[in-house]
Protein backbone atom coordinates (compact mmCIF):
# COMPACT_ATOMS: atom_id res chain seq x y z
CA UNK A 1 0.00 0.00 0.00
CA UNK A 2 1.30 3.46 -0.97
CA UNK A 3 1.74 6.11 1.84
CA UNK A 4 0.99 9.49 1.84
CA UNK A 5 3.23 11.87 3.41
CA UNK A 6 3.75 15.90 3.53
CA UNK A 7 7.35 17.56 3.34
CA UNK A 8 8.45 18.70 6.97
CA UNK A 9 8.96 22.54 7.40
CA UNK A 10 11.45 22.04 9.76
CA UNK A 11 14.93 23.06 9.22
CA UNK A 12 16.61 19.97 8.90
CA UNK A 13 20.15 19.23 11.06
CA UNK A 14 23.08 19.25 8.63
CA UNK A 15 24.71 17.05 8.92
CA UNK A 16 22.92 14.60 10.51
CA UNK A 17 23.51 14.00 14.35
CA UNK A 18 24.21 10.02 13.33
CA UNK A 19 27.28 11.17 11.26
CA UNK A 20 26.12 10.04 8.21
CA UNK A 21 27.61 12.71 5.45
CA UNK A 22 23.69 13.29 4.54
CA UNK A 23 20.66 12.64 4.58
CA UNK A 24 20.39 10.12 1.76
CA UNK A 25 23.29 8.44 2.95
CA UNK A 26 20.87 7.91 6.31
CA UNK A 27 18.62 6.25 4.17
CA UNK A 28 20.93 4.14 2.67
CA UNK A 29 22.61 3.01 5.99
CA UNK A 30 18.63 3.05 7.59
CA UNK A 31 17.06 0.76 4.67
CA UNK A 32 20.02 -0.95 3.02
CA UNK A 33 19.53 -0.34 -0.08
CA UNK A 34 21.26 1.99 -2.75
CA UNK A 35 19.46 5.19 -3.73
CA UNK A 36 16.62 4.59 -6.71
CA UNK A 37 17.03 6.76 -9.65
CA UNK A 38 14.04 8.46 -9.74
CA UNK A 39 12.27 10.43 -7.04
CA UNK A 40 9.65 8.14 -4.25
CA UNK A 41 7.07 10.50 -5.00
CA UNK A 42 4.40 8.90 -7.65
CA UNK A 43 4.15 10.06 -10.99
CA UNK A 44 7.52 12.17 -10.66
CA UNK A 45 10.48 11.20 -13.05
CA UNK A 46 13.30 13.22 -11.81
CA UNK A 47 16.56 12.57 -10.28
CA UNK A 48 16.87 11.53 -7.23
CA UNK A 49 18.60 14.56 -5.09
CA UNK A 50 18.21 14.40 -1.64
CA UNK A 51 16.88 12.58 1.28
CA UNK A 52 13.82 14.21 2.34
CA UNK A 53 12.12 14.90 5.70
CA UNK A 54 8.51 13.87 5.30
CA UNK A 55 6.11 13.12 7.84
CA UNK A 56 3.50 9.58 6.83
CA UNK A 57 -0.02 11.64 6.93
CA UNK A 58 -1.85 7.85 5.78
CA UNK A 59 -4.53 6.71 7.86
CA UNK A 60 -3.38 5.08 10.81
CA UNK A 61 0.40 6.05 10.57
CA UNK A 62 2.62 7.56 13.55
CA UNK A 63 3.17 11.00 12.95
CA UNK A 64 7.08 10.53 13.38
CA UNK A 65 9.79 12.56 10.79
CA UNK A 66 11.02 9.99 7.92
CA UNK A 67 13.74 9.96 5.19
CA UNK A 68 12.50 9.32 2.09
CA UNK A 69 14.87 9.93 -1.14
CA UNK A 70 13.10 12.51 -3.51
CA UNK A 71 13.96 14.95 -6.25
CA UNK A 72 14.97 18.91 -5.14
CA UNK A 73 10.88 19.92 -6.68
CA UNK A 74 9.21 17.37 -4.78
CA UNK A 75 11.08 18.57 -1.79
CA UNK A 76 9.87 21.57 -1.33
CA UNK A 77 8.83 23.13 2.58
CA UNK A 78 6.10 25.21 0.61
CA UNK A 79 4.83 22.21 -0.78
CA UNK A 80 1.49 22.30 1.73
CA UNK A 81 -0.35 19.69 0.35
CA UNK A 82 0.06 15.65 0.56
CA UNK A 83 1.61 13.35 -2.18
CA UNK A 84 1.37 9.36 -2.47
CA UNK A 85 4.76 7.76 -2.54
CA UNK A 86 5.69 4.97 -5.54
CA UNK A 87 4.59 1.56 -3.46
CA UNK A 88 7.81 0.73 -3.37
CA UNK A 89 9.64 3.68 -0.78
CA UNK A 90 10.62 3.12 1.95
CA UNK A 91 10.58 5.65 4.71
CA UNK A 92 12.71 4.77 7.66
CA UNK A 93 12.96 6.92 10.63
CA UNK A 94 14.80 10.60 10.47
CA UNK A 95 16.10 9.60 13.64
CA UNK A 96 19.58 8.24 14.76
CA UNK A 97 18.67 6.57 17.73
CA UNK A 98 15.98 3.90 16.02
CA UNK A 99 18.34 3.84 12.41
CA UNK A 100 22.45 4.31 12.63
Amino acid sequence: MAKTVKNSKRKAQFPPACGCSSYLVHWENATKLSRPKVCSKSGCIKAVDVGAHVFNVSKGASNTLKIVPLCNTCNNPVNDGSFTLVTSAKTPSASKLTTC
